[in-house]
C-alpha cells in the first residue's frame, strides 16, 4: 500500500519521475553513484529505479549492457535497457564465483541452479546442490535450457567472453542475462566493487556496502605493511598448457595484487587486463631470474620431481633451482570462490609468501617439495 501511495503521488505532483527517457525533473534528481574503484560501472539512481551501464571492456567508448533496475513496477516509461524488477528472489548462476558472493550476501536460498556445480567447494552451496534446493543444470558451455525455464528465473548469472557471438538459446527464453564482467577489471578493489552492483539486484544493498567496505580497510592496511618492507622478488604466475603458457595479464587483478603485495610482475609492463597466451619459451625466458613462482593448479597433488619430468626446461629458472615454487589447488581450496570479492585475503597469502620475515603462513597457496 505504502508504495502504491508512493507512486502515486509522483504521478499526480509531478508526471515527471516515469516519462519517456529520463525527464527534466529526474535528470535533476537523478543521482549518479561515485564509485571508488571500478572503471566499467556506472550507476545512475532515479526515483524509483536505478539505470546501470556496464562498460565494455573489450572495445572502448562501448556499452556491453544496459540494465534499468525497477523498484516501482507501477512507473511506464523506462529508459532502453534490459528491465529487471528488484529485488531478485530466484537466480540461475553459471559460476562458483557469483554463488559464493550470494551467499556472502545472506540469501544463498535465492539460487535456484547452478551450472557446472561439480566445482563448488563452499560447504554451505555444497549442501543446497546436494539437498536439490539448488538444481544442476549442466554445463556453463552447454547449460540444460529446458530445466532452467522450468526454474523460473528472474536473472541468469553469467560471465561474458570477448566475442562470445552471444548465448544461444538462453537469449531466447525471455530471462534476463546479468553479463558479469567484473573479472575484467583492472585492480582487486575494482573488481571486488561489484558487489555493490550485486547486492542491488537482490536488495541487499546494505550487506554488500559493509562487505565490502570491510574487505577495502583490511586491504589497504595490509598493502600499506608490505610497502614498509625492503625486499620486492619477482614474481612468475601459473603453469603451462603443453606450450602455451596462459599468463596473467600485467593490467590484471592478479599483476596489481602482487605489486600491493611488494612484488614484482615478470610481466608487470604488459597492458593487458585479461590473461595472455604466451609460447612456453616466452615465459621461461622473460622469467628465468623470478625468485618466487606461484601457480594454480587442478589434479593431482604437484611436486618438483614432476615438474621437472614434465619440463626439463624448469631447471634454469631461479625459483624453481632454488625451491620457491608455491602451488595452489583448486581442487582442495576455496581459492575461486573466496578471493574474486575478497581479494584482502589472497594479497595476504601473498604477503606470507614474499616477505617470510612477517611470521604468517599462506592459506590458499603451499611450498611445493
Amino acid at each position: 500500500m505504502k508504495k502504491f501511495a508512493f507512486c502515486l503521488t509522483l504521478i499526480i505532483v509531478a508526471l515527471s519521475s516515469c516519462t519517456s527517457g529520463v525527464s527534466r525533473k529526474s535528470q535533476a534528481g537523478a543521482d549518479t553513484l561515485r564509485l571508488s574503484y571500478s572503471r566499467l560501472l556506472n550507476i545512475v539512481e532515479h526515483e524509483g529505479y536505478k539505470v546501470v551501464e556496464i562498460s565494455n571492456p573489450w572495445k572502448q567508448g562501448e556499452v556491453l549492457h544496459r540494465y534499468i533496475l525497477v523498484s516501482n513496477p507501477d512507473c511506464p516509461h523506462l529508459p532502453e535497457g534490459t528491465i529487471i524488477n528488484v529485488p531478485v528472489r530466484n537466480a540461475v548462476v553459471f559460476t562458483t564465483v557469483h554463488a559464493s558472493v550470494i551467499a556472502d550476501m545472506g540469501i544463498k536460498e535465492r539460487i535456484s541452479g547452478m551450472s557446472d556445480v561439480e566445482y563448488v567447494k563452499r560447504e554451505e552451496i555444497k549442501a543446497l546442490v546436494a539437498s536439490n534446493k539448488i538444481a544442476n543444470v549442466g554445463s556453463s558451455m552447454s547449460p540444460n535450457v529446458e530445466k532452467i525455464i522450468d526454474l523460473s528465473p528472474d536473472i541468469i548469472m553469467l560471465s561474458p567472453f570477448e566475442n562470445s557471438g552471444g548465448y544461444g538459446r538462453l537469449d531466447h527464453i525471455g530471462v534476463p542475462i546479468i553479463e558479469c564482467a567484473d573479472y575484467m577489471e583492472i585492480s582487486p578493489l575494482a573488481r571486488a566493487e561489484w558487489i555493490k552492483f550485486y547486492g542491488m539486484l537482490f536488495g541487499a544493498e546494505q550487506q554488500a556496502d559493509s562487505i565490502f567496505n570491510d574487505v577495502v580497510t583490511r586491504y589497504k592496511a595490509l598493502s600499506d605493511e608490505a610497502k614498509a618492507y625492503d625486499s620486492h622478488p619477482k614474481v612468475m604466475v601459473d603453469f603451462p598448457s603443453g606450450n602455451t603458457w596462459y599468463v596473467p595479464g600485467g593490467k590484471s587483478t592478479i599483476g596489481r595484487m602482487i605489486a600491493d603485495a611488494g612484488g614484482r610482475y615478470c610481466f608487470a609492463a604488459d597492458d593487458n587486463g585479461g590473461s595472455v597466451a604466451l609460447a612456453l619459451e616466452k615465459v621461461v625466458s622473460q622469467c628465468d631470474d623470478a625468485d618466487l613462482w606461484l601457480f594454480r593448479y587442478g589434479g593431482e597433488e604437484k611436486s618438483l620431481n614432476s615438474i621437472s619430468n614434465d619440463y626439463k626446461v624448469f631447471s634454469h629458472i631461479k625459483a624453481f633451482s632454488e625451491g620457491n615454487v608455491y602451488g595452489c589447488s583448486t581442487e582442495r581450496t576455496t581459492f575461486y570462490e573466496s578471493t574474486p570479492f575478497h581479494p584482502d585475503r589472497l594479497l595476504e597469502d601473498f604477503i606470507a609468501m614474499f616477505h617470510p620475515q612477517t611470521k604468517r603462513q599462506p592459506t590458499y597457496f603451499k611450498k611445493v617439495q
